[in-house]
């Protein structure tokens, strides 16, 4: 949980059900739509990011990822960022495939064991992947760490006269959220950034499932 005390936190979504998430495909670089209307289980999220305001919006360049964010707040569309490096894993041959039809797979067993050391056939090496997703987290804790200092300079003054107590309403505005909708893969390589005590398989996220992270 959270608290509303000022400083600077990313808000993590990862987008919509697609088709593919549904059958259990591996999606990756594939540009899937999302499943439509409802569907797509962003009703709830469109609820909670309602009139939340961001200091800055990030989005990778895949389809079901820009199509999350025109569904949960179309009004952010002229302020976003698209950054491919914020692409899923690129599954190469497996795209599209399902653990069923490649179980069998010698390639594909040795990379479920150890994925760090084999690569998808045709696929990214995961030193690929770990530094574009770095190379991303890099400029976006640059990013937060001038909105963090902006937050605390000397002198600031509030909205509120003198003597008043600032308020909780105050508090939240005082937050800094960057907003970043993306892939599964990229939000659990983001939190063990964050906090390196945290292994890349200890947490799965859903499609459509928020992960809120205090950086600063």
């Amino acid at each position: 949980m959270l608290h509303n005390c000022g400083g600077v936190e990313w808000w993590l979504i990862r987008h919509g059900l697609t088709r593919w998430n549904v059958e259990h495909r591996y999606q990756g670089h594939s540009d899937v739509d999302l499943l439509p209307g409802e569907e797509n289980g962003l009703v709830s999220l469109r609820g909670e990011l309602a009139g939340m305001g961001f200091a800055g919006v990030y989005c990778s360049d895949l389809k079901r990822c820009r199509q999350t964010l025109q569904w949960i707040r179309p009004d952010l569309i002229d302020q976003v960022s698209y950054d491919a490096r914020l692409r899923e894993l690129n599954f190469g041959a497996w795209e599209g495939q399902t653990y069923e039809k490649l179980k069998h797979d010698q390639r594909y067993r040795a990379w479920i064991d150890d994925p760090k050391r084999y690569t998808p056939s045709d696929g990214e090496s995961w030193e690929q992947f770990h530094g574009r997703v770095t190379s991303f987290y890099s400029e976006l804790m640059q990013v937060s760490k001038e909105l963090a200092d902006r937050s605390v300079q000397p002198g600031r003054t509030d909205e509120f006269g003198p003597g008043q107590q600032r308020s909780k309403n105050e508090r939240e505005r005082r937050r800094a959220v960057l907003l970043i909708v993306t892939h599964g893969g990229v939000i659990s390589l983001l939190k063990t950034l964050v906090s390196p005590d945290i292994g890349f398989w200890d947490s799965r996220v859903s499609p459509g499932e928020i992960v809120k992270l205090q950086v600063f």
